[in-house]
């Protein structure tokens, strides 16, 4: 008996047969091929000889063949109570043997065969990002077991196991660095096209390619666990899904087919002609309205996956289609969200040193983002840090602390004016100056006295004016910020990168709140976080989009979208694909209409005979076809 081969990802075989379900839909390939070429070639056959009574029975023939799949699909059809297209061609092709036209029925079997592989073709190809990502899939692993490498699938490796890459190879985990650098060429993880420098303690992700360099890695998650596991496994879904545009097509489909048997009925009453009958049946078919939105929709979230922008539905991209307003948190996505200490400003006599301990030591367990870069200044200055024996968070202010007796003042000018601290009054000139320029100025004092005041900087993305201005090219109208920083740093950071709206010290939960008010507002509202800290915010609005969604379950699950790197401008990219993709499909549904209502209209006047009722039936297949083909581009 065949061994069953053992996959990464799992679903992807046909467990009775057991054979790839590729290797059946290519065998059915080559069998349509087959059978395409032979009609082919009689129909040239029986055009050549003289048409006699051996050729009709031929024809005769060739049309009972082409037919076969038809013919099941009307008693499928009667079994169900609900007549599809291919029973919809099945009683066109019996039509034309009832009234005799053999080669009809042949020529219809054939041009629906030409149809029903390029439909193929189309589906495979837009589905060709979910399959290049299965094959790409990692099959082995080399585990260090007792200090020898050792190969293995990849379903065997297990969290805690050392796993050796060597350059070329691609990693099978994800895990952390514990040993040795390397290049690394995560475009099927982030979509980004330059290679990333790794090193011990960084995180890496199966599927990614080791470029050069040589790395022992501590596995974390392996298969359908990993990041990589989890891309697959979402676009699959996301392909199933379907957008409120399908319903167009499906109120379309569902009310077509007895529209058409009465408008067949009443054709053959007012006619008497059952051949003009026959032939509104061949050209009635909603094939190209039930195709519009599907194909579309799997071109454009394949693409969007190799670009490393994970859309978990049709209904997001039609979402975006018709957004005007995107929200942005600030905090790590239109800044790098690694605040740093930029200055330190001294007062009387006291010391650098002295003024980062006091703020170090109020900050050591407080959790707020400022808070790493202070800690940081004090590691770089090898401060050693007491822990503070009591310390309070002042909701938009700062914090105090008390240490070894002394009672420390971190924050704003207000907690300061709290505390009955006084200070200079240079330092309002001086934080003005920095919070225009989108700083934030921190005031140190203990023991009643000012110390210094320590100056703390995000960083901008160095391509975040150039993505909110290709925003408004795409048609967004707002541009809003909301950020937990002061209102004149929020500020300034606004006019530096343009956006209409700033909301300023707001907690997590006042983030979430905004959203609701927005959505309320009948916008379709687009909020882009980092999916950690804003996740409540992400699954409040229309289109929730995560940034560095990379290795991130959490940013994975709470959004909408998740782009895998940290790229701004791959947010006007996912707008633009919306619109372009939603485009797409009222051009297809509307094409379809069109072409089944003139169809039908010539086919009851007699203009159409069933051979070109069977041409006029694939035509509007074919359009669709090359219409969402647009889309892989």
């Amino acid at each position: 008996m065949q061994k069953k081969e053992k996959y990464y990802i799992e679903g992807i075989r046909c467990d009775s047969c057991k054979k790839d379900k590729s290797e059946i839909k290519e065998e059915s390939h080559t069998y349509d091929i087959v059978r395409l070429v032979i009609v082919g070639v009689l129909i040239i056959f029986g055009h050549l000889s003289s048409y006699n009574h051996y050729s009709n029975y031929l024809f005769l023939a060739t049309a009972l063949w082409c037919g076969m799949p038809f013919f099941r699909a009307i008693y499928t059809s009667i079994k169900n109570r609900f007549i599809d297209a291919d029973a919809f061609m099945g009683l066109g092709i019996l039509g034309t043997l009832l009234i005799k036209e053999y080669l009809a029925g042949t020529v219809i079997g054939f041009l629906v065969l030409v149809a029903r592989l390029i439909e193929e073709y189309t589906t495979e190809k837009s589905k060709s990002a979910i399959h290049s990502l299965i094959k790409a899939a990692p099959k082995t692993a080399n585990v260090l077991v007792d200090g020898k490498e050792i190969e293995t699938d990849v379903e065997n490796v297990k969290p805690g196991d050392i796993v050796m890459v060597k350059a070329g190879e691609k990693i099978p985990v994800d895990g952390k660095i514990i040993k040795g650098t390397a290049s690394v060429n995560q475009a099927t993880i982030t979509g980004e096209s330059v290679d990333v420098e790794k090193n011990t303690g960084d995180t890496v992700f199966a599927g990614t390619i080791l470029d050069s360099g040589f790395l022992q890695i501590k596995t974390e998650k392996v298969g359908i666990d990993s990041t990589y596991g989890k891309i697959i496994k979402l676009i699959e879904e996301a392909e199933l899904s379907k957008a409120p545009v399908q319903k167009i097509a499906d109120v379309f489909t569902n009310y077509f087919t007895p529209v058409v048997l009465l408008i067949v009925v009443v054709t053959f009453l007012l006619t008497r002609n059952f051949r003009i009958a026959v032939t509104v049946i061949v050209v009635a078919c909603p094939c190209a309205v039930a195709l519009a939105t599907p194909l579309a929709f799997v071109a454009a979230i394949g693409k969007a996956s190799r670009h490393g922008i994970l859309i978990k539905g049709g209904i997001y991209l039609e979402n975006l289609s018709k957004s005007k307003t995107v929200v942005f948190d600030k905090t790590g996505t239109l800044t790098e969200g690694v605040p740093q200490v930029v200055e330190i400003k001294k007062f009387d006599n006291h010391t650098e040193n002295e003024i980062i301990e006091c703020a170090a030591v109020a900050e050591k367990f407080s959790g707020h983002p400022l808070s790493k870069a202070i800690l940081k200044k004090a590691e770089e200055l090898k401060i050693a840090i007491p822990d503070p024996e009591d310390f309070k968070v002042i909701k938009g202010k700062g914090i105090t602390a008390t240490c070894s007796g002394r009672k420390i003042v971190l924050g704003s000018r207000e907690l300061m004016q709290d505390e009955n601290i006084k200070f200079p009054s240079e330092i309002n000139g001086y934080m003005e100056s920095h919070e225009r320029d989108g700083k934030t100025p921190l005031i140190t004092a203990h023991d009643g006295e000012v110390c210094g005041v320590i100056t703390v900087s995000d960083v901008i993305r160095k391509n975040a004016r150039e993505s909110l201005f290709a925003l408004r090219s795409a048609g967004i109208k707002k541009i809003i910020m909301l950020t937990g920083d002061n209102d004149r740093t929020a500020r300034a950071i606004g006019e530096l990168l343009g956006v209409d709206e700033v909301h300023s010290e707001m907690m997590p939960d006042e983030k979430t709140e905004q959203i609701k008010k927005l959505v309320n507002k009948n916008d379709k509202i687009v909020m882009v976080g980092d999916g950690i800290n804003d996740a409540p915010a992400l699954t409040q609005a229309d289109v929730g989009i995560a940034m560095g969604a990379a290795g991130t379950d959490v940013a994975i699950e709470s959004s909408d979208i998740a782009l895998m790197g940290d790229d701004l401008s791959k947010i006007p990219e996912a707008i633009l694909l919306g619109k372009r993709t939603f485009r797409t499909i009222k051009q297809n549904i509307t094409l379809g209409m069109i072409f089944n209502i003139i169809g039908m209209g010539l086919a009851a006047t007699g203009i159409l005979s069933p051979m070109t009722a069977a041409i006029a039936h694939v035509l509007p297949d074919f359009i669709v076809f090359i219409n969402s083909a647009k889309l892989f581009k």
